[in-house]
């Protein structure tokens, strides 16, 4: 799995959402740093986190594990 592009999902997920980290991890009962590590590609959320996410976020959480880019 590739960290920045799944980094780069949460985060285009979280802006079209019109939230900040801040609010995304009170959320999913977390850390701001930790939603600021998951989007720039340092750490890797658990299934169970990547699952609150995509709730939060409103995508399927395949959507942020598919390795395939939707603009070819």
């Amino acid at each position: 799995m590739d960290r920045q592009k799944l980094g780069k999902k949460i985060k285009l997920a979280r802006i079209e959402l019109d939230l900040n980290q801040t609010q995304l991890a009170k959320k999913i009962n977390a850390k701001q740093k930790s939603i600021s590590r998951y989007e720039t590609g340092t750490s890797l959320p658990s299934i169970e986190t990547l699952v609150k996410i995509a709730k939060i976020l409103k995508k399927p959480a395949g959507y942020f594990l598919d390795e395939q880019e939707k603009e070819e």
